[in-house]
């Protein structure tokens, strides 16, 4: 399982060509809802914002929209009437949001339902913010994942 932490890694992939890889090489790839929402979402105008939203509508299964408690929170927050008070809240989800979104994803997973989970994230402090989880988690900054993306994928013996 391949899940980058914002819509940064998500467009660094797209730039180097990397996302068709990330799904071609047999990786689960999650995109959780605020990393979404960063990639393609509130920064429209950013480069390859629109080939990652394409990307992701047209990968199928490969890749799992999962929604979090940090994305509903900021969807509420939208719905609602603006005030500074929530203003000040979106704007701090919006500053690391996605981080704090993949760890409500991971921290959920059971053993046994995934093998292992690679989060790409350049923050080296991002492995600590995992490290509650109840899974293997490996995290890479993202010019490791694109080296390994980059790597034929192994052949299956016949």
């Amino acid at each position: 399982m391949l899940i980058p932490t914002s819509g940064g890694v998500l467009r660094q992939l797209a730039a180097a060509g990397a996302l068709d890889a990330a799904t071609g090489a047999g990786w689960q790839v999650v995109i959780a809802d605020l990393v979404e929402r960063e990639a393609c979402g509130w920064e429209r105008g950013q480069p390859q914002a629109q080939e990652v939203l394409s990307w992701i509508e047209s990968a199928g299964g490969a890749v799992q929209r999962v929604e979090t408690a940090p994305g509903i929170a900021y969807g509420a927050l939208l719905a609602r009437k603006e005030t500074p008070q929530a203003a000040a809240v979106l704007k701090h989800l919006r500053r690391g949001g996605g981080v704090r979104a993949v760890r409500d994803f991971v921290e959920g997973l059971e053993p046994g339902e995934v093998g292992s989970v690679l989060v790409v994230d350049d923050d080296p402090g991002v492995a600590t913010l995992m490290s509650a989880a109840r899974v293997p988690v490996q995290c890479l900054p993202s010019a490791q994942a694109l080296q390994l993306l980059a790597e034929p994928a192994p052949r299956s013996p016949r």
